[in-house]
């Protein structure tokens, strides 16, 4: 049986970018094209690397830094040959589309490259998906952002690794206790190596996990979809009279159910539209 291994990444949890450079991972600027491209295509070939040396057969990544931009923060060149990436148009986070496109049952899932959530402490640029105005997402009760719509489009898979911020991995760990934790940098002890340093770092650390494959578990959750996001200060929701979905708003927060994980995470870009600053 064919040996898939899905890769989602982000960039703000990559090795080398702090806020004092925080314009390298600003899509399209000089320092982005010049450095965090390469730095955030440093931290995937070392996963990339470890997967082939542990037999995988195919490794699918969603590049999902920026999206709504086409041009890739990976420099795929750089990558091996049996990578091949998710096919949305321009990048954009079209959950069906992405899961349609992997396997019925992926060997596993890997994040890189992730920052933690909104209002974690000792982040670097923690947000969940646009702070402000988002301050929390839930599913079934578990607070997720980047991560979690990642590990939970994939559900019913092992969650094998999480490569980023070391204030990432308190979400990574609510979704599963199995999953290895590998950080590329801690802002609390003030530990910022470069790619040279985290190179082998995240390489042995993946490695190991993938020996470890059998222990990790598959991240699960019941059949009934439910949503809710919650505004920061200073926003609030236009309520409309109506919704094509089966939801319910208040001022600060919204919620909503849906037939499928995908569905529910593809409503989140239609109940953001009643978004609006606070002018009161």
């Amino acid at each position: 049986m064919k040996k898939q291994l899905i890769i989602c990444t982000d960039m703000e949890g990559a090795t080398g970018i702090f806020e004092e450079n925080y314009k390298a991972m600003v899509h399209g600027t000089d320092e982005w094209r010049s450095i965090g491209r390469e730095y955030m295509t440093s931290d995937v070939l070392a996963v990339c690397e470890a997967a082939n040396e542990s037999g995988i057969d195919e490794i699918l990544i969603y590049d999902g830094h920026y999206a709504g931009d086409p041009e890739h923060n990976i420099i795929i060149d750089k990558l091996p040959s049996n990578v091949r990436f998710f096919d949305t148009p321009q990048r954009r986070f079209w959950w069906r589309r992405i899961r349609g496109q992997a396997d019925w049952k992926p060997y596993g899932i890997i994040t890189v490259g992730q920052h933690a959530r909104y209002g974690e402490k000792n982040a670097y640029f923690p947000h969940t998906i646009q702070s402000p105005p988002i301050k929390e997402i839930t599913f079934n009760g578990i607070h997720i952002a980047e991560i979690g719509t990642a590990v939970l489009n994939f559900q019913d898979t092992r969650y094998i690794a999480n490569v980023g911020c070391k204030s990432s991995m308190k979400e990574a760990k609510e979704l599963s206790d199995t999953v290895a934790t590998i950080s590329v940098k801690d802002k609390e002890k003030g530990w910022e190596p470069n790619v040279e340093e985290t190179f082998p770092i995240i390489k042995k650390g993946v490695l190991e996990a993938l020996r470890n494959i059998d222990k990790m578990k598959t991240v699960k959750i019941a059949e009934s979809y439910e949503f809710s996001m919650t505004l920061t200060e200073g926003y609030i929701y236009n309520i409309p009279e109506r919704v094509s979905w089966k939801g319910a708003f208040n001022k600060s927060k919204a919620f909503w159910e849906a037939p499928s994980v995908e569905i529910g995470l593809e409503i989140f870009n239609f109940v953001r539209e009643y978004i609006v600053k606070d002018n009161l």
